[in-house]
C-alpha cells in the first residue's frame, strides 16, 4: 500500500480499460477505468503521507504506515481499511490546489463504476464514453502532477489516450481478457433478455392470479391482494433469474480459469495475479447480475402501470428478505450491491474498536455519541444480494467490489 504500488496498478488499470475500449468491451472499459482511477489517487495521497488514505476509523494501517507493523497488538495490513474513491477524489483536490480537473460530481459516474454499479452502463455508449472521458482527464493530470513517466504509464496509448474513437480504430489485441470479456457482454444480454421474458410472465401470472375472486372483495382488499402477487411474482422470478445468472457467470469464469481462488485466505497472496483476477471474476459476476435488474427494468416498461419499482423499493427497504446462500461468520447486515444497487447480505463477524472521536477540546472533554467510545465494525467474510444473484464468497472479491471490513 505504497505510492509506487498503487502508481503500477494504476497504469495496468487504466490501460486495461482502453484495451477493453479498444475491443469495443464498453461495460469493463467503464469498470477499469474506476478501479484504475481509485488507485492513482491513492498514490498521490500516499506521495504526500501514506496516513491521508486510512479510513477514519482504522488503526492497523495508521500503524503500518508508521512502521510498527511488527508490533504486538497490531492488525496485519491485510485488514487494513483505506478510504473510498469519493473521499479519495476529494483529498486529492486538496492537494492538487485547484489543478483537479473536473469537480465533485463531473466525478460521481467514475465512482460509480469503481464500485461496480454496471448496470446504468448496458451498451449506453454514450454513458460509458463520458465515465472514461472523465476518467483519463482525472489520471492525466493526477500522473503529471506526480511526474510519472507517460511512456511507462500510458504504453502504447502515449499519443492516443484522450481520443477515444482513435483507440477503438486500433488493430485488434489477441489474448484471453478481451475474449473473456466479449464473452460476459454476449453473456448478459441473453441473461437480460431470459430476465425480461421471466419477469414480465411473472407480472402478468401475478395479475391474472389476483383477479380471481375480485368480485367479491372490498376495493381496498384487493389492491393488497394484488400488490402482495406482485411481490411474490417479482421475488420468485428474481430468485430464479438471479440464481441463473450467478451460474452463468460462475462457468464462464471457470471457463476462463480465473476461478477457482483459493480455499484458505492466506493462501490467495501467494497466488500471482490475485488481484487482477478478482477484478475480472467481480467485473464478469457485476456485469451479468446486473442483467438480471436490467431485465426488472425491461418488465417494467412491458406493464406501465402495476407497481412493480415501488414493491420492489418496499421490499427492499424492509430489508426482511435474506439471500439464500449459506451465510458465512455469525451475523449478517446490508450494504448496496454492486450489481443492482438494492441492499444486498454481508454476512460476517462482528468487533469492538476505539472509535476515532477526539477525547478532548481545548482541555474540555468532548461528547461522543458511541457507547463507551466504540465502533461495531463488520468482518466481511461473504457477500449474496437475494435481488440479481451477486454472489462473492472470496476476501480478494469483497475487495474489488468495495466490500470490505468497515463500520456498520
Amino acid at each position: 500500500m505504497d505510492e509506487q504500488k498503487f502508481a503500477d496498478m494504476a497504469g495496468q488499470f487504466v490501460r486495461a480499460s482502453l484495451d477493453s475500449w479498444r475491443a469495443g468491451n464498453r461495460a469493463f472499459a467503464v469498470l477499469h477505468a474506476g478501479v484504475g482511477c481509485e488507485h492513482i489517487l491513492k498514490a498521490l495521497l500516499c506521495h504526500h503521507d501514506p496516513l491521508l488514505i486510512s479510513d477514519r476509523n482504522d488503526r492497523a494501517h495508521r500503524f503500518h504506515a508508521l512502521g510498527f507493523g511488527d508490533q504486538q497488538g497490531v492488525k496485519p495490513l491485510s485488514e487494513a481499511k483505506t478510504i473510498g474513491i469519493v473521499e479519495a477524489f476529494k483529498d486529492a483536490s486538496v492537494v492538487m490546489r485547484g489543478q483537479m480537473p473536473v469537480n465533485e460530481q463531473t466525478f460521481r459516474p467514475v465512482a460509480d463504476s469503481r464500485n461496480g454499479v454496471a448496470h446504468y452502463a448496458h451498451h449506453d455508449d454514450h454513458v460509458a464514453d463520458r465515465v472514461v472521458e472523465v476518467t483519463v482527464q482525472v489520471v492525466e493530470a493526477v500522473r503529471a502532477e506526480l511526474d510519472l513517466d507517460p511512456a511507462d504509464f500510458w504504453g502504447e496509448y502515449e499519443t492516443v489516450f484522450t481520443d477515444l474513437a482513435k483507440i477503438a480504430a486500433m488493430p485488434a489485441q489477441t489474448g484471453d481478457r478481451p475474449s473473456i470479456e466479449a464473452a460476459a457482454e454476449e453473456l448478459a444480454l441473453a441473461e437480460r433478455a431470459a430476465a425480461r421474458a421471466a419477469l414480465t410472465s411473472a407480472v402478468a401470472a401475478a395479475d391474472e392470479v389476483a383477479s380471481w375472486g375480485s368480485a367479491q372483495r372490498p376495493a381496498g382488499h384487493q389492491m393488497d391482494v394484488g400488490l402482495t402477487a406482485v411481490r411474490t411474482a417479482l421475488m420468485t422470478g428474481l430468485l430464479v433469474t438471479g440464481a441463473r445468472a450467478h451460474r452463468a457467470a460462475s462457468e464462464l469464469l471457470a471457463e476462463y480459469e480465473v476461478l477457482p481462488f483459493p480455499s484458505r485466505p492466506d493462501a490467495s497472496h501467494a497466488v500471482p495475479g490475485i488481484e487482477q483476477k478478482a477484478q475480472t471474476a467481480v467485473a464478469v459476476k457485476v456485469l451479468i447480475s446486473s442483467s438480471v435488474i436490467a431485465g426488472l427494468f425491461d418488465a417494467r416498461a412491458a406493464h406501465p402501470d402495476r407497481p412493480i419499482l415501488s414493491a420492489m423499493e418496499e421490499i427492499n427497504d424492509a430489508g426482511q428478505r435474506w439471500s439464500s446462500p449459506a451465510p458465512d461468520g455469525n451475523h449478517r447486515w446490508r450494504r448496496p450491491c454492486p450489481a443492482c444497487g438494492f441492499n444486498g447480505d454481508v454476512f460476517g463477524d462482528l468487533a469492538a474498536e476505539d472509535c476515532s472521536c477526539p477525547r478532548e477540546c481545548a482541555g474540555a472533554p468532548i461528547d461522543c455519541p458511541h457507547p463507551d467510545q466504540a465502533v461495531v465494525v463488520g468482518l466481511a467474510e461473504s457477500f449474496s444480494c437475494p435481488f440479481c444473484g451477486l454472489t462473492l464468497t472470496h476476501g480478494e472479491e469483497l475487495e474489488a467490489a468495495g466490500i470490505e471490513t468497515g463500520e456498520i
